[in-house]
């Protein structure tokens, strides 16, 4: 049986990731964790601790990681090369570290092992969806000061905001498509994902040409494996309808829901592997619950 990498996209010190790591821990799985440049005092030594039989490797270079910016697909890229060069894997597992997993990590191992699909959301666009337009306009055009829209000063954010949207319309009108020019056939979904050995190969077989497509684009992390797997019918034929992770988005807004103590059952009787968002600041309660849950489970 080969191994699994886990892949996991941190920013920050938490407690969920203290407690995932703990339940990912198995000789059939790798950790390969990528910590945000901008967080200065992460506990490395720390974290590995918590693992007795899986391998933790810290991804380098660290890259400073910017939402919507080309940096979460940079940050990606590295993550799925620097396991790919390690070792042999089977699936490559793409978390946050505010996610969970949700069942005893030799279930993950065995539902895997005998599969070979892409465990990824894969949603074609539609021309009369206002949202779809909105999506298929991240490609389309050129965007610029992406690493300000989300900046710690609120005029600085909005400026960043308004100069990039006055930027995008005027490419509109003056008739640039780039998502035509360049022949991008345009997908898009969560960009959480399972993904088997031999689609990663090919996705990293077209990073020149990912860099080129989408480098100057936004919210890609979204649509740029999409987007590539779109070009290979083989893997196409190959999708399941699910990417086999549990997520809630809060209404009108870009942020998903803190899971709380109150949604235990729906989170402990999910088909899904992964669970986010989670947040001990927000609720401790439900994390230790579910650590509590799972690792009774595993001991059956």
């Amino acid at each position: 049986m080969l191994k699994q990498a886990v892949l996991i996209i941190v920013h920050k010190n938490t407690y969920v990731l203290e407690k995932n790591l703990q339940l990912l821990d198995s000789p059939y799985i790798d950790i390969f964790i990528h910590v945000d440049k901008k967080c200065s005092d992460f506990k490395y030594n720390f974290y590995k601790s918590f693992v007795k039989y899986s391998t933790i490797i810290y991804v380098k270079p660290r890259l400073s990681v910017y939402w919507a910016s080309f940096s979460q697909v940079k940050v990606e890229l590295l993550l799925l090369e620097a396991a790919s060069k390690y070792s042999q894997y089977s699936y490559f597992h793409l978390i946050s570290g505010q996610d969970l997993l949700m069942k005893p990590v030799s279930d993950l191992i065995s539902y895997f092992d005998k599969s070979d699909k892409l465990f990824i959301e894969f949603r074609k666009l539609s021309n009369s969806n206002k949202w779809d337009k909105k999506v298929y306009q991240r490609v389309s055009v050129k965007h610029i000061l992406i690493d300000y829209v989300r900046d710690k000063h609120v005029v600085v954010q909005y400026l960043a905001r308004f100069l990039n949207k006055v930027y995008a319309q005027l490419q509109e009108t003056i008739g640039i498509d780039l998502v035509r020019k360049n022949h991008i056939i345009l997908r898009y979904g969560s960009q959480w994902f399972s993904l088997p050995y031999d689609s990663v190969k090919y996705i990293l077989d077209k990073k020149d040409e990912i860099y080129h497509n989408y480098c100057r684009s936004w919210l890609v992390d979204e649509i740029f494996i999409q987007s590539t797997i779109a070009t290979s019918s083989l893997f196409v034929k190959r999708l399941a309808d699910t990417n086999k992770r549990k997520i809630r988005w809060n209404k009108n807004s870009a942020h998903p829901y803190v899971w709380r103590i109150s949604d235990f059952d729906k989170l402990v009787t999910t088909s899904a592997f992964f669970a986010r968002k989670f947040d001990e600041r927000i609720d401790k309660n439900i994390i230790n619950k579910i650590y509590n849950y799972i690792s009774l489970e595993m001991k059956k």
